[in-house]
């Protein structure tokens, strides 16, 4: 019966210290999206994706203005991760864009994706010189 306990004791204590969930770190947010692009993407592509970030200069290479709803359109989340994954010389772009993927995780990259995506929804539409009323 002793040894039975013990058993038990030390299976649960294994359990504690070995949980999977403990050190687990939390689900991303929109804004740790945000929080990223700040950090390692808007010194090139500016803090509104237009590629007017003062590293821009430097890059023969027009940038993606991330903000243009319709060129956003023809470019898949795809594309996005794995050029933020593996670098722009991976894709026959600017070697100046690194390969983030030793630096950030999948779901890092994910949410960075999203905030791309929700730069193009943020910029307001154009005016078209019209005036509705009078």
């Amino acid at each position: 019966m002793l040894l039975a306990g013990f058993g038990v004791g030390v299976a649960l204590i294994l359990r504690t210290m070995l949980s999977p969930d403990e050190g687990t770190p939390a689900a991303m947010r929109p804004q740790d999206g945000h929080a990223i692009f700040e950090a390692h993407c808007a010194i090139c592509h500016g803090p509104m994706g237009r590629g007017d970030g003062p590293g821009a200069k430097v890059i023969r290479q027009k940038m993606l203005d991330f903000s243009d709803a319709a060129a956003m359109r023809g470019v898949s989340d795809r594309f996005l991760f794995d050029i933020i994954q593996k670098g722009g010389s991976q894709f026959g772009r600017s070697n100046a864009m690194p390969a983030w993927g030793m630096q950030l995780t999948d779901e890092e990259i994910r949410v960075v994706v999203a905030h791309i995506r929700s730069l193009a929804s943020q910029t307001p539409p154009a005016s078209s010189g019209r005036k509705d009323t009078p």
